[in-house]
């Protein structure tokens, strides 16, 4: 658990997201993004995040524009959304994976939590940025 002097920095990606809000049982998903609810971490994501998450439940899930206009605005109640000026090219192996990891650097996130098990969490730590799932996130800074 932070230590308590300053809230745990930390960007959540579209897929940890996508499986909090489409599938809101008690999952490690669904608790990472109720620690960013409840204010016990400080949770970052870029438009990028935001417009990959709506298409996403647009067209996997089937919700309609009305639903994820009110999810959007819930979610800019507690998340910070900032768009990143650091240009990351190659690094994660995909293009959007590479704008996931900009929002990480300039978050100055400590954690970076992903279910994308393919790309960009192989590379472990990128520029101080500890990249994990939900699971090892929960495990490592909030163990039950």
């Amino acid at each position: 658990m932070p230590d308590g002097s300053r809230l745990l920095r930390v960007v959540i990606d579209t897929n940890v997201l996508f499986s909090a809000v489409a599938f809101p049982q008690d999952s490690p998903p669904s608790r990472v993004l109720d620690l960013a609810r409840t204010g016990r971490i400080e949770a970052f994501v870029s438009g990028f995040i935001l417009k990959e998450l709506e298409k996403n439940l647009f067209r996997k899930a089937g919700w309609d524009a009305e639903r994820i206009s009110t999810l959007r605005k819930k979610l800019k109640g507690f998340l910070w959304v900032i768009e990143p000026a650091s240009r990351v090219r190659g690094v994660a192996g995909k293009e959007d994976d590479d704008r996931i990891l900009e929002c990480a650097l300039d978050a100055k996130a400590e954690a970076l939590v992903t279910g994308s098990m393919k790309h960009i969490r192989v590379l472990g730590e990128f520029q101080g940025v500890r990249i994990l799932t939900p699971r090892e996130f929960l495990d490592r800074y909030f163990p039950a």
